[in-house]
């Protein structure tokens, strides 16, 4: 999915309106048609994240994105911005995002692109500072929410996608692992 996320984000690829469209739809499916799309959604943020020539940038794609898209995106958003709080706090030393930038072969930049966040500060927070988050307070990463069962989010459980439940609606207790 990384090669079809770093295909999209390119700003000559012409997919990327039609892409989020097809997000769109398969963020009101259940079980592994959301699940990928918001895997999509999240591995895309991430690429537009590096402010890189050529590429889509946060703000260009934000007026792109339908209501369930923003749900699923500001789903994604908030465990990434979770992620960083807690390494700020707990002190976890983030490394400048520059080192993703000078990465020149495509297939190493399908990698690491899509799998880190350049944050506006410079600092970039990865897969590994994710992991310990993870470790830490035992929420999962966004896009793996519902595919691994775990129901810290409040729309958990419930069938529906967590992005496609109204503000304060919570599921019933029961926990799935």
């Amino acid at each position: 999915m990384r090669d079809v996320v770093m295909d999209v984000v390119r700003r000559r690829s012409g997919r990327v309106t039609a892409t989020l469209a097809v997000v769109e739809e398969l963020l009101v499916e259940e079980g592994d048609a959301s699940r990928i799309a918001l895997e999509f959604l999240e591995d895309l943020q991430n690429a537009a994240s590096h402010g890189t020539e050529g590429l889509f940038t946060t703000e260009e794609l934000l007026p792109l994105r339908g209501p369930r898209t923003v749900e699923g995106w500001e789903t994604v958003d908030r465990f990434w911005a979770a992620v960083v709080a807690w390494c700020d706090e707990r002190g976890v030393e983030l490394e400048s995002s520059e080192s993703l930038r000078v990465v020149e072969h495509p297939e190493l930049r399908s990698i690491l692109w899509p799998s880190c966040r350049s944050l506006a500060d410079g600092r970039r927070v990865g897969l590994s500072e994710v992991v310990l988050y993870e470790k830490a307070v035992g929420m999962p990463m966004a896009a793996f929410r519902r595919h691994r069962g775990h129901d810290q989010h409040p729309a958990a459980g419930t069938g529906a996608p967590a992005w496609g439940r109204k503000s304060g609606e919570h599921a019933g207790s029961s926990r799935v692992h």
